[in-house]
């Protein structure tokens, strides 16, 4: 950055509008016709100089000590415009060895051992860096990501927090800093580095968007263990950004629907965060046109509709895999075995839910109130629960088709709950101590059209036949 500022005639520090005048003042005395390959490197310092007021990009260090160093100065910068990255490195090994006042040449030694590698030569170069100047938040986050390369996690971590105290604020250190806090259950710090990224006062590259789009991750992530909740923030903050760069972060949206769903499986009915997390939804199916996209998305619709039933303690068991079994999520196969068992589970559950009719009701008015998109799925059965006089034959309808499956597909559930219902299933006497006899009937049985016995002078079938 001082070669850029040199370029321009300036002194590091210079002000925007210092850099500013002095980019047209060195354009006029050096035009594109009369110097071209100056111009060009005029351009390049204007556009660094530019970028670094929205971005810090490195420490500011003290002009090179000779004429000498300046040389390999400019011969490392070309070897790392040209991507040359061994020859980068050993430049800059043997600039730090012949100029070991130029600290500068120690820094990009760091940044090269890094890039090719040597990950042990990077840790040892950094402490010395950093103890050179323990207050520099470069160093001290240059430190951070040799130990993090190196695999020092914990050294790291202490790094990291030493460079966030003073004041480093650089994107791709405040990403790995909050990664960390997460590793360690640090959340409220990790929350608190990851704001500062989505805060930052700056138009958004394409290029930078996927560090955005990891920010909002970590903070819908850290945010349901976090001390305090940031939800309604986090998500008013991720609706704009959508909304603005909705263009650039297209593709992410499935995957960012999916984080959505649960991460806020725990939010109210009709609170703030309910009605932001469904605009979210809304808006991002609107961005997304595609078919796979859009099956992508209205399964984690679909998810963080089934999710908040999970979390909610009033939705028993039953009612959970019911509900999981009403749900058709999407899979990469189809098995008419599969199709089968489902049929069964259905059945094997309903029967569950007629036996436990009271609290299933309860349950489905909780779910209609709260959760209208499950209640939906459920609503027809529930209808039939509440008609007691039809319960009986529905129970028997269920059963029917259960008692051809049941001798097929073992796990279910009705049987293992209410053994009863096996015992009369097999033809069972249920009274203990009844001889194993055959029964015989003592009178003639009455026939459908005969006189009814109770003396109502109808006819047996149009009476007490059916009661």
């Amino acid at each position: 950055m001082n070669t850029d500022y040199a370029t321009l005639g300036l002194e590091p520090g210079a002000s925007p509008e210092e850099i500013k005048k002095a980019y047209f003042k060195q354009v006029r005395l050096h035009s594109p016709e009369s110097d071209p390959e100056q111009f060009q490197a005029i351009r390049q310092a204007y556009e660094n100089l530019k970028r670094a007021r929205n971005k810090p990009d490195a420490p500011v260090f003290p002009a090179l000590s000779d004429p000498m160093a300046v040389k390999m100065m400019r011969q490392i910068q070309a070897y790392r415009k040209e991507k040359n990255i061994t020859c980068y490195r050993d430049a800059c090994e043997e600039a730090w060895k012949r100029f070991p006042d130029d600290i500068q040449f120690l820094y990009l030694l760091i940044m090269a051992q890094r890039r090719c590698g040597n990950t042990g030569k990077a840790v040892k170069n950094a402490e010395l860096l950093a103890s050179k100047d323990p207050e520099n938040k470069w160093f001290q986050m240059v430190l951070a990501f040799s130990y993090k390369d190196r695999g020092f996690t914990q050294k790291a971590l202490t790094a990291c927090e030493k460079a966030y105290a003073l004041g480093c604020r650089d994107i791709d250190f405040l990403l790995m800093y909050a990664s960390f806090c997460d590793d360690n259950l640090l959340y409220d710090q990790g929350i608190e580095a990851l704001f500062e990224v989505i805060r930052q006062d700056v138009r958004w590259s394409r290029e930078q968007t996927p560090k955005l789009i990891e920010a909002y991750t970590g903070l819908l992530a850290m945010n349901q263990y976090a001390s305090k909740q940031y939800l309604m923030v986090i998500l008013d903050s991720l609706y704009q950004f959508l909304e603005h760069y909705s263009i650039y972060v297209k593709e992410y949206m499935p995957e960012l629907s999916l984080l959505l769903a649960n991460a806020c499986m725990s939010v109210a009915y009709q609170t703030d965060e309910y009605k932001k997390v469904e605009q979210i939804f809304s808006y991002i199916q609107k961005a997304c046109t595609q078919d796979m996209e859009q099956k992508i998305i209205q399964s984690a619709i679909e998810l963080y509709h089934f999710q908040r039933v999970l979390s909610d303690p009033r939705i028993d068991e039953t009612m959970i895999t019911y509900l999981e079994l009403l749900h058709d999520f999407p899979t990469d196969e189809y098995d008419e075995d599969d199709e089968i068992i489902k049929k069964f589970a259905v059945a094997d559950i309903q029967l569950c839910m007629i036996e436990e009719r009271e609290s299933i009701l309860q349950q489905a008015a909780v779910l209609q109130q709260e959760h209208p998109q499950e209640y939906a799925l459920v609503a027809d059965f529930v209808q039939k629960l509440k008609s007691l006089s039809k319960l009986r034959y529905l129970k028997d309808s269920i059963l029917k088709n259960y008692y051809r499956m049941e001798p097929y597909i073992s796990g279910g559930h009705y049987y293992e709950q209410y053994p009863q219902e096996k015992i009369r299933a097999m033809g069972i006497v249920l009274n203990k101590g009844a001889e194993d006899t055959p029964y015989v009937r003592s009178t003639q049985k009455i026939g459908r059209n005969d006189p009814c016995p109770c003396g109502s002078g109808k006819k047996y079938k149009h009476c007490c036949m059916n009661k």
